[in-house]
């Protein structure tokens, strides 16, 4: 990817932030609401080649697996969560087109309810009355929702760290040490978001780990003659959540995109990490004769404390493909300035694109933060205690990887005493590529994937 399409794709802008609007892509034709009775099937028509939105109404705060009906065999299932008003979203491509019907089922499960639901998707340019495109979503404003207003430069300037939290703010970058991510974090502040209950959901088979062979990214260790003095109490990034495409057949591979501290398993076991995460699958079916894929994306933000925790998938965000993330992870108390010696891990999660955001406290307990280490990271996480083939995300780009030192000053990860990190195949003797991380410069760095395993 070229200087300026990269540039392009990260730059802020009003006509992105609209309040609550939520776009999904769709062909012209007609178009079908996602929030038909769920008694009904949901009935579309989406294009070959190309990777249409859907959004499905199931249970709320529920756990789904699609699959095709009648075969829930799990190599063919598609596992999603659903937010708190039960919408489930995701990506479908077909690899061909037809005048046939695939048909799938949606099996929900949430804390008291069980429900199955009706997807009947057909591959084809020309949607119909009966199975019209996947329509565009837009967010109803509720009496409950809790907007944050935009701040004017100088008050942006002028409230504490602690302030800025208490107003649903992420804290100031210092404008004296990282210039590029304070102007970043100004424009997003000086638009207004909404805040989304920050609910998680244990995403049981998935595990992300505190080992260097499923990385690739930086790693920036302590200073030679600080070691092992605790130095980093925040680690943040920003990134377009990349869009995975190619998938292995009969598999559900994934990446995950994220910021840490600690964890690199050298010094330190325990980490705390918040980001983005991409799975994709192939489901095959056989229509009026002819064999054809449909392709499945999902697309969530999540955060994990390890060793006591697994992923914990944010499901009230309506996290795509392309959209700027702003993510920071943290120690510390709630409404509080940054400290090792808070009670809790800390994250702020910002969709900029969608003009929403949450604050994620996750109880420390046992788990000891040192600040030894912080990480910006691609990696490939472990799917029921084995390493999964990694997703292909392509190319992507995180933007002002920065940290912040326990004295309040902040850093850029491109220091002498940064660790790049390659993820290969076979990690002890360096043997196939699959993913790796190139700076480009102090605030930029360029993620490039390879190989799936």
């Amino acid at each position: 990817m070229k200087r300026y399409e990269k540039c392009m794709k990260l730059m802020y802008s009003p006509c992105v932030a609209l309040i609550g609007s939520l776009l999904i892509g769709s062909p012209q034709g007609f178009a079908q609401n996602a929030e038909s009775s769920p008694s009904e099937p949901l009935r579309l028509t989406v294009a070959p080649n190309t990777s249409s939105r859907i959004a499905m109404k199931t249970l709320p705060k529920a756990t789904c697996v699609l699959h095709p009906d009648g075969d829930s065999e799990p190599s063919h299932s598609f596992k999603l969560f659903s937010d708190d008003d039960g919408m489930i979203r995701f990506n479908v491509n077909p690899s061909d087109e037809s005048d046939g019907v695939a048909n799938f089922a949606v099996d929900c499960t949430s804390d008291r309810q069980a429900q199955t639901f009706e997807l009947k998707l057909r591959p084809n340019h020309s949607p119909s009355a009966e199975m019209p495109a996947p329509a565009a979503e837009t967010h109803i404003a509720k009496t409950t929702d809790i907007m944050r207003p935009a701040l004017a430069k100088e008050q942006a300037l002028q409230l504490s760290d602690e302030e800025l939290a208490m107003r649903g703010y992420p804290m100031r970058p210092n404008p004296g040490d990282v210039p590029g991510a304070f102007a970043k974090w100004l424009q997003m502040v000086s638009q207004p978001a909404r805040r989304v209950d920050a609910r998680q959901a244990e995403y049981r088979e998935l595990r992300a780990q505190t080992s260097l062979p499923t990385w690739s990214g930086y790693d920036l260790e302590n200073a030679p003659n600080e070691h092992p003095v605790s130095t980093y109490d925040m680690v943040q990034g920003i990134w377009n959540v990349p869009l995975v495409t190619n998938p292995v057949y009969d598999q559900t591979t994934y990446s995950v995109f994220w910021v840490g501290l600690d964890g690199d398993g050298l010094v330190s076991t325990d980490l705390w990490q918040a980001g983005t995460g991409q799975q994709i699958s192939d489901i095959a079916f056989n229509l009026l004769g002819r064999p054809l894929q449909f392709i499945f994306s999902y697309y969530f933000a999540w955060t994990e404390l390890l060793p006591t925790q697994g992923i914990e998938v944010q499901p009230n965000f309506n996290v795509s493909p392309g959209d700027l993330m702003y993510i920071a992870a943290w120690v510390g108390n709630p409404n509080e300035a940054a400290s090792l010696s808070g009670a809790d891990g800390i994250a702020f999660l910002e969709d900029v694109t969608q003009s929403e955001f949450a604050y994620v406290y996750t109880p420390r307990g046992s788990v000891n933060i040192l600040g030894y280490e912080a990480e910006w990271i691609m990696e490939r996480p472990y799917e029921n205690g084995v390493v999964p083939s990694l997703a292909d995300y392509g190319t992507a780009y995180m933007e002002e990887p920065d940290a912040q030192k326990t004295n309040g000053a902040w850093i850029s990860y491109d220091q002498p005493s940064s660790n790049q990190i390659f993820m290969y195949a076979d990690p002890y003797i360096d043997l196939d590529l699959l993913s790796a991380a190139y700076s480009e410069g102090p605030d930029t760095i360029y993620y490039q994937w390879y190989n799936y395993n």
